[in-house]
């Protein structure tokens, strides 16, 4: 499998932080990919950010989600425009070390991962800004769900995931399309259908 990535962020007046999360990437990243900014509706203030972009990256492309609106149909939208068989999905304000993505790819190409989670709660990982209330409750809510079901994964409630382009194609996605729930629901099903999961 070839080492390239379609990077899916979907935004809703991410004005302030798109650019300088489009600089890191492609600063950082050294492999072929893509940044697939998706968005709902045509007065979201991130759309003349990433035209602006465009000008000085060729590797963004901008995305109007007509699916539905929410992120569930954004990451739809996105993996039907994206190239690359090798899907990462994040939320523009996600605070996680770039690098990590290298180490994510390595495994879904040189190790035949099929999905691959970020994780705030497990390998160094730590949860960055927030609520103290907001931490408690995700850690909580992680650590009960692997308390009882024996997951082996140990943060599913982060946006933070990385895909075999056939495995999203494959699995139906049910839950509320408004908000990050579909990121749960994502990795649950990845475990349901046997997949080599993994989290980084």
């Amino acid at each position: 499998m070839n080492r390239n990535l379609s990077i899916i962020i979907p935004v809703f007046n991410e004005k302030e932080s798109l650019s300088l999360m489009i600089k890191i990437l492609n600063s950082t990243l050294e492999f072929d990919n893509e940044i697939i900014i998706v968005y709902d509706n045509e007065q979201d203030n991130s759309i003349p950010v990433a035209k602006k972009m465009q000008k000085n990256f060729n590797n963004i492309i901008l995305v109007h989600n007509k699916f539905g609106k929410g992120v569930k149909y954004a990451l739809k939208a996105g993996v039907e425009k994206s190239k690359y068989n090798n899907i990462l999905v994040t939320a523009v304000d996600e605070i996680f070390p770039i690098l990590s993505i290298d180490k994510m790819l390595n495994m879904i190409v040189n190790e035949n991962y099929d999905f691959i989670s970020g994780t705030r709660y497990k390998n160094g990982g730590k949860r960055l800004g927030g609520s103290f209330i907001g931490h408690c409750l995700s850690l909580l809510a992680n650590k009960s769900f692997s308390l009882i079901t024996a997951f082996p994964l140990s943060d599913l409630t982060t946006g933070i995931k990385m895909f075999k382009k056939n495995f999203f194609n494959r699995v139906d996605i049910s839950s509320n399309p408004v908000g990050w729930v579909f990121a749960f629901e994502l990795t649950i099903k990845a475990y349901v259908m046997n997949l080599k999961i993994g989290e980084v």
